[in-house]
């Protein structure tokens, strides 16, 4: 027996592969992604019924289906869910589509910074004169090359990843990829490929996503790339950047969102007004000549003055959290796991001074390194 056992990317899991280490545990954590790709079933909607039946379960169907319901499904229907909110892989671009498309505004971008909220991340390729033949669009394959080659002069430390929704183009890259670089380039470079379902639970700095299709293709080509937990997979493996190889010329449905997503720049968050020993601290800033922005937004947390512009900005935090001690602590937890060089300023060390509380920060802001 174990004490506890853990199912990661549960909603990945069916009840069959799971049930032999559940049966084994004392206390069980489940963690997945219902927004995610889900399993893949070759078990008979026959031999399911008739197993229920045999077994006298025929009213716990729905949740004993083991063709639809995942070891994620079963769990949430039997225990308390907790939802886990805070982003911390993607910079802003990258996940703001998927954020607001798939989950509801729900997702708390715990990256964004100014160094990067106005960073656009995302290229769109697009090649001309591509057919599909036996499922390979092999003007999209050569398009995938070249972009390799042109990282491998200065690879991306987090590696760079190249896949496709399609097993058949998924195939045709990695064929060109081993027959363009050695085992030695390969891993010098981080470089793996593979298809959507390959990359479930995985990242890498850049990513390189062949879509395989052209206009011209079967209907159920297009709606298999359009399933939105494939596709929520599909553009959300990148840290840092991502390229979109395509042939569409009149891409429409979800595709056509995310590409005429990715056409347009980021646009930087808004602000919250302050007021107080914050709003008098951040005039005096100004006065120094500091950028300021009140109330910048991390997450589900506000800072409570960004001082400075991209890498060099800085948190202020001029007082303890509203909500208490702990939300307080916690703020400063994630902020500090973000990247965030935080400086406390409280109206009490300063004797409600924000002259002297300016000055001595402006002579502690200073760029790393």
């Amino acid at each position: 027996m174990f004490d506890l056992v853990v199912l990661d990317e549960a909603a990945h899991i069916d009840q069959l592969r799971a049930a032999p280490a559940l049966a084994r545990a004392r206390r069980a954590l489940v963690a997945g992604d219902p927004r995610q790709l889900r399993f893949v079933s070759f078990v008979a909607d026959v031999d399911v019924a008739a197993t229920l039946h045999r077994q006298g379960l025929d009213r716990f169907g729905d949740r004993l289906d083991v063709r639809r319901s995942s070891a994620f499904d079963v769990a949430t229907g039997a225990a308390p869910v907790t939802w886990l909110g805070e982003h911390h892989r993607s910079v802003p671009h990258l996940i703001q589509f998927s954020a607001r498309r798939f989950y509801g505004d729900r997702l708390e971008l715990v990256t964004r910074h100014p160094r990067n909220e106005r960073a656009d991340v995302i290229d769109v390729l697009t090649v001309s004169g591509a057919t599909v033949v036996e499922g390979v669009n092999q003007a999209e394959v050569t398009a995938a090359l070249d972009l390799v080659r042109r990282l491998a002069d200065d690879p991306p430390a987090g590696g760079i990843a190249v896949v496709s929704p399609f097993r058949a183009q998924a195939d045709a890259l990695e064929a060109a990829l081993l027959a363009a670089f050695d085992v030695d380039e390969i891993e010098r470079l981080g470089l793996r490929s593979g298809t959507v379902h390959a990359f479930q639970g995985s990242e890498a700095d850049v990513v390189i996503a062949s879509l395989g299709l052209v206009d011209g293709d079967p209907p159920s080509r297009h709606r298999f790339v359009a399933e939105p937990n494939l596709f929520n997979v599909l553009v959300t493996r990148a840290r840092a950047r991502l390229t979109v190889v395509t042939s569409l010329r009149s891409p429409e449905g979800l595709v056509g969102d995310y590409l005429a997503y990715a056409g347009r720049p980021p646009v930087a968050p808004d602000a919250e007004p302050v007021t107080g020993w914050t709003a008098d601290l951040a005039e005096e800033l100004r006065r120094l000549g500091l950028p300021v922005r009140p109330g910048y937004p991390v997450g589900r947390w506000r800072v409570d003055l960004c001082v400075g512009t991209d890498a060099e900005a800085v948190g202020v935090v001029c007082a303890v959290h509203s909500e208490g001690v702990a939300a307080h602590l916690e703020r400063q937890r994630t902020l500090t796991r973000a990247g965030w060089r935080l400086h406390d300023v409280f109206a009490s060390r300063w004797a409600d001074d924000p002259i002297r509380a300016a000055l001595d920060l402006a002579s502690r802001i200073k760029p790393e390194g």
